[in-house]
């Protein structure tokens, strides 16, 4: 099954557009995206997922600027384009695109939540338009089954409501991105 969306940012500046294609061996989201807000930047990206849900390779590239390629085993290593380790990175599950709400999506699913059932994960965090990487925690808490979640970082400082239709796929993610029809 393969299906496109498009989200446009907050201040109906930005626009992306994503195709999702669910395969026996893993998801797959490819996507491009032109920002919003002070920024000014276009990327794309391509991110494969294990079986389990799990990310298993992140291609990520900036219009004229930096990209990058990652992949994981599945159980928190990570490797660059080189084949080299990347031990800042060791123990994240899942891949979080700062400018796009596809890698929520892909977490959501791949966790599954009954209603009122929260689950902490640390994320590969990936800062637009540098592309600078780090470790993220957070939190996901389901509000309403297939239907709505709490987003937090588990240090406090952010929070948002995310929606979703019944594949998981985001409709809208308060104050940063909703989905055009």
């Amino acid at each position: 099954m393969s299906k496109a969306v498009r989200w446009q940012s907050w201040d109906g500046e930005g626009l992306e557009h994503m195709v999702f294609s669910d395969r026996p061996t893993g998801a797959v989201a490819e996507g491009a995206l032109i920002s919003g807000g002070d920024a000014r930047f276009a990327a794309r990206y391509e991110l494969t997922c294990h079986p389990n849900g799990l990310v298993a390779q992140a291609r990520v590239a900036v219009v004229g600027g930096p990209s990058i390629s990652l992949q994981s085993d599945g159980d928190g290593l990570w490797r660059n384009s080189e084949g080299k380790r990347v031990p800042a990175l060791v123990g994240a599950l899942d891949v979080d695109l700062s400018a796009s709400p596809v890698t929520n999506a892909l977490t959501i699913r791949r966790l599954r939540l009954e209603e009122g059932e929260a689950r902490e994960i640390t994320a590969v965090y990936v800062r637009f338009p540098d592309l600078e990487i780090g470790l993220d925690h957070q939190r996901y808490t389901c509000l309403e089954a297939g239907r709505r979640y709490l987003y937090e970082a588990v240090d406090g400082t952010f929070r948002a409501e995310i929606e979703t239709e019944e594949s998981g796929l985001v409709t809208l993610y308060d104050g940063l991105f909703r989905r055009v029809p």
